[in-house]
């Protein structure tokens, strides 16, 4: 249920029977020449109202802004502050919570937001004795959907063929493969390192932490190769992570803590 889509009255009778709502937290942001900047934005609204559809469980709008500042450097990327999304999302929740919502299940899809969202959890296990938990879209589809990718070059990396395809098969509007291009390497920022992401380096059998903006090691603004993206991959990408979504939702919304 889309509380956005329904009157109060709804809302009010729903919580007669559940105490879950699903938050979903996008991100506004460069995806190189081949995504349009709100992807992650309806791949992350879709998930979580797909969840609320198979569940019944309550759902928010999206937040649509989030702590993008590595991807500032590209035309039409918005970003706020960590702390501006934290306090953001806490008045929300606390609203929420004083309404009789006692599990807030964040859907994530911005590694940006990790931070300030535990930061809300906690918040409202202290001032509210809710339950806060989140899972995240990208590393679920990582994890469970079983495909085999053609890609060299960081394939569930952003803007790769991971995201590529359940983009074309999700939202195919905001999708150009016609200006899609594979990636020169990334960019070491020192000799024996190689270079991850925006905030990670490996360098032996480990990794350490390298705040770097992402065009500091890729012009286009992506790390992995999208040229090898199919709709076909995407479904097989989407069905996997909705079916996992689904039984992590319901099963969180069971979840107690210790009082």
């Amino acid at each position: 249920m889309r509380i956005d889509h329904v009157p109060t009255t709804h809302v009010t009778e729903y919580l007669t029977r559940h105490d879950t709502v699903l938050v979903p937290i996008g991100a506004t942001e460069c995806y190189g020449p081949h995504l349009a900047m709100g992807t992650e934005l309806r791949l992350c609204e879709a998930y979580a109202t797909q969840i609320g559809e198979k569940t019944g469980f309550a759902v928010t709008p999206i937040i649509p802004f989030n702590y993008s500042h590595m991807f500032l450097d590209y035309a039409g990327t918005c970003s706020a502050n960590m702390e501006t999304i934290e306090s953001y999302v806490a008045q929300v929740c606390d609203g929420l919570a004083g309404q009789g919502f006692r599990h807030f299940f964040f859907i994530n899809i911005h590694a940006g937001s990790l931070g300030p969202l535990e930061s809300v959890c906690r918040r409202l296990r202290k001032d509210h004795g809710a339950v806060g938990g989140l899972i995240d879209v990208f590393s679920i589809m990582r994890d469970v959907a079983g495909v085999t990718y053609e890609s060299k070059q960081a394939p569930t990396g952003h803007g790769g063929e991971m995201v590529t395809s359940a983009a074309m098969h999700v939202c195919p509007e905001l999708v150009f493969m016609d200006q899609a291009k594979a990636p020169a390497a990334l960019r070491a920022f020192t000799d024996g390192v190689k270079t991850v992401s925006s905030g990670k380096v490996a360098l032996g059998k480990s990794s350490f932490m390298v705040f770097s903006d992402i065009s500091d090691y890729s012009p286009l603004g992506i790390q992995g190769d999208p040229t090898f993206a199919s709709a076909a991959k995407g479904a097989q990408i989407w069905d996997a992570s909705l079916a996992y979504g689904v039984e992590a939702a319901e099963r969180f919304s069971t979840m107690v803590l210790k009082a």
